[in-house]
């Protein structure tokens, strides 16, 4: 990730990007981040297509475009195929969350978002995009 990364938060409620700002800030690796807003994803598909972002937090249920609707667009419509996108929602189903990762998403994030969980969901999918991949068994290398 780049020294100073940009994030777009998306959610229609103020209080829920705010709280998602303040959490991102609380972690060193966002700490100077460039961090945008946008009230719903048609707001975000725009943004998406003037600027590039390192990570893409977006509630699922918004007016005008929800965020299964915006990561699909910009995957299959825009060609975004490696901007991380974190899905947040209060739709836990097992399907809701297999709706969202089919529509593109990286990661699906369930709320509350106390600001200890959603830091812990941020930090696994980075340390997960980070991760060497594992040698491959039986490949004769002793430890």
């Amino acid at each position: 990730m780049a020294p100073e990364p940009r994030v777009l938060v998306v959610d229609d409620s103020v209080v829920a990007r705010h709280v998602l700002v303040l959490t991102l800030r609380q972690l060193p690796e966002f700490a100077y981040a460039t961090i945008d807003q946008a009230g719903n994803g048609a707001i975000a598909l725009k943004k998406l297509a003037a600027e590039r972002y390192d990570l893409v937090l977006s509630d699922v249920r918004m007016p005008l475009m929800d965020g299964l609707d915006m990561v699909s667009k910009l995957r299959n419509e825009m060609g975004d195929r490696t901007t991380p996108v974190l899905l947040i929602s209060t739709l836990g189903t097992e399907e809701d969350v297999q709706r969202g990762l089919a529509a593109g998403a990286d990661a699906y994030v369930l709320k509350p978002l106390l600001p200890h969980s959603i830091q812990t969901a941020i930090r696994e999918f980075l340390d997960s995009r980070n991760r060497p991949a594992a040698a491959p068994q039986g490949s004769g290398q002793k430890t």
